[in-house]
């Protein structure tokens, strides 16, 4: 797992992890340069307003490293693109960690079975430790069931937005035991959620979710 932060520790503060591909940029097959970046329509408001409340942590699973598609010099070259476009918009990522790692592609020591991949927890725990995080009143938010796995091994709240592989991966939540805590149409839908400014479905048998038909805001 490698990361870089930014900021100083202060005590016990909340966080909202953040998946990348398909949850804050568009999905692309192994993103390799930085022009390739695209922002997914409202994840700028869902942004600034989550920064209101939570400290900001993107945790990114990366094995395009393993596969030898890109080296980690490039790949902190595309965050360090993504950090200025979002730090235009006065957001503030206060760290971001990647695991490059995959468990049978690539050769040594980016082939292994590691803790940081996600669904393991390893990227969040670690944020949790560099940052003085409050993993129990932290999110995390992503499009794929491995996002919300992570999430729910380092013991967070958990939302699944419908971008990316999202409604792919809704459809897979009960035969695969995962159940996010919400399910929107976008990270504006799961923010509003999380920030309690959108009403709360009424259904009591199973998770909360947006409806499919309801046009993101």
């Amino acid at each position: 797992m490698a990361m870089h932060k930014h900021g100083r520790k202060i005590a016990s503060q909340r966080a909202i992890f953040l998946d990348r591909d398909g949850t804050i940029i568009e999905e692309i097959n192994y993103l390799r340069e930085p022009n390739q970046i695209r922002l997914l329509a409202s994840v700028i408001p869902a942004l600034q307003r989550l920064q209101e409340h939570f400290r900001l942590v993107l945790v990114t699973n990366q094995a395009g490293i393993a596969r030898g598609y890109l080296d980690e010099d490039t790949l902190r070259h595309i965050h360090h693109h993504l950090e200025a476009r979002l730090a235009m918009a006065s957001i503030n990522l206060a760290g971001v960690y990647y695991c490059p790692h995959h468990p049978e592609v690539g050769d040594p020591p980016y082939r292994q079975e590691c803790k940081c991949r996600k669904p393991h927890p390893g990227m969040l725990l670690a944020a949790s430790r560099d940052l003085a995080l409050d993993l129990s009143g932290s999110y995390t938010i992503g499009d794929k069931l491995s996002d919300i796995a992570a999430g729910i091994n380092a013991g967070t709240h958990t939302g699944l937005v419908r971008t990316g592989y999202g409604i792919e991966h809704e459809n897979q939540v009960v035969d695969k035991g995962i159940y996010p805590d919400f399910i929107g149409n976008d990270l504006l839908a799961v923010a509003n959620w999380i920030l309690g400014t959108c009403r709360r479905p009424q259904a009591t048998n199973q998770w909360p979710k947006e409806p499919e038909n309801l046009a993101p805001t």
